[in-house]
């Protein structure tokens, strides 16, 4: 594996992060006369691309660039985004890179701010700066109607709904009814940009996704637990025999009795998928059951059903600090960044929807390094304006 480490400096005559692929090509011994020619020059064009050179290629500065990369703090990066990403190195997401691909060059640290850029081009990235990553935001509408913004709400408010604030997610305890035959439905609503954690009455935990719509009952006092999803969530499931958990979506139910499991159904995905950490599941779709062991996913569409192996971990990296993709296609991977960065985007070169990447993006840096890092891997470049992002081959 190589992580090229890079304090890139803006150069009029060769692009900063052409200059990576050629150090990148360096390190792996694939460099043609010509790239090493112009590598050459570029090295003997200042001592300060010396010295870069010579940091890019010093295993000490390869290893501070990683542990930079993989120590993002999930409950205040969101908040330090224009600061100095990564306070605490967490090991257990060292082992996770140990498989990323060669091809995969991150560049920390661009100087984007250097005395010789224009006030237009600084006043550009200051706008593309400004479109941060998500963070916990949600919107509670009770079975009753009132509204209440989770992120910032009062615990004298909570207490109306019989819940409590602990930390940066809700604990939901079951509210007692007279009428027990008569389930009331709270929802909640992550917006683009968002993600929320919570605990419902039954001590089942959910991380609920960007754009995601969530129904849960006040209370689960009837033989099953039921609830209703539109977008994606992580759940892990309180045990409970005698009733079985269900999550409803768009034309089937996910039916379990105490597992953890992930479902991504959005509404504007063509395939809806399941995915099986632990325990077990069932797919219930027009009559049909399909059962799921851990490390399988079933993909439903077009009112089929499709059960594979896949590696578990790509399909629930979203709730920790990276994103992991597998092969995945740019269309995919662009509507995830577009629920997560709250932006728009438009192709200009539709070709490019079929390109793959395969490999780690930082889930919680800024827009303009996710798509640097994209752009370095790929042959597509991308262009911010305003909240839209434009696609295009290189």
């Amino acid at each position: 594996m190589t992580i090229v480490y890079l304090w890139c400096i803006k150069n009029s005559k060769m692009d900063k992060y052409y200059i990576a692929s050629l150090i990148l090509k360096f390190l792996r011994g694939e460099m043609t006369p010509e790239e090493e020619e112009k590598l050459r020059l570029w090295r003997d064009a200042s001592e300060t691309n010396e010295r870069l050179f010579v940091q890019a290629c010093d295993e000490e500065s390869q290893d501070e660039a990683m542990r930079k990369i993989l120590s993002y703090d999930k409950d205040r990066a969101w908040r330090e985004t224009r600061k100095k990403f990564g306070h605490r190195v967490r090991r257990r997401r060292l082992t996770l890179w140990s498989g990323v691909a060669a091809s995969i060059v991150f560049i920390i640290g661009l100087v984007l701010w250097q005395p010789w850029e224009s006030r237009e081009e600084r006043h550009e990235l200051a706008r593309v700066e400004e479109i941060l990553p998500g963070r916990p935001m949600a919107c509670l509408i009770s079975a009753t109607g009132e509204t209440y913004r989770l992120d910032s709400v009062s615990t004298q408010e909570l207490a109306q709904v019989n819940a409590e604030r602990d930390g940066d997610r809700v604990v939901f305890s079951d509210r007692e009814t007279l009428d027990s035959t008569v389930v009331r439905y709270n929802r909640i609503e992550i917006p683009r940009g968002g993600e929320y954690t919570v605990v419902l009455g039954d001590g089942t935990k959910v991380y609920l996704n960007a754009e995601t719509r969530f129904r849960f009952p006040e209370n689960f006092s009837g033989k099953e637990r039921l609830v209703y999803l539109s977008g994606e969530a992580y759940f892990e499931v309180a045990k409970n025999a005698k009733k079985p958990f269900i999550v409803r979506c768009d034309g089937y139910d996910v039916r379990v009795l105490g597992t953890s499991f992930n479902v991504s159904a959005y509404a504007d995905d063509d395939v809806s998928r399941t995915t099986l950490a632990e325990g077990k599941v069932e797919i219930a779709m027009k009559g049909k059951k399909v059962q799921l062991v851990p490390g399988q996913q079933a993909a439903v569409s077009d009112g089929q059903v499709e059960v594979k192996e896949v590696d578990v971990e790509v399909y629930t990296t979203w709730m920790q600090q990276n994103f992991r993709f597998q092969s995945e296609n740019i269309e995919e991977i662009m509507k995830k960044l577009a629920r997560w960065y709250n932006v728009d985007v438009f192709y200009v070169n539709p070709k490019v929807k079929d390109f793959h990447f395969t490999g780690y993006l930082p889930r919680y840096a800024n827009i303009q390094e996710v798509l640097d890092l994209l752009s370095l891997t790929t042959n597509i470049k991308f262009t911010v304006k305003d909240k839209t992002v434009m696609v295009m081959g290189k």
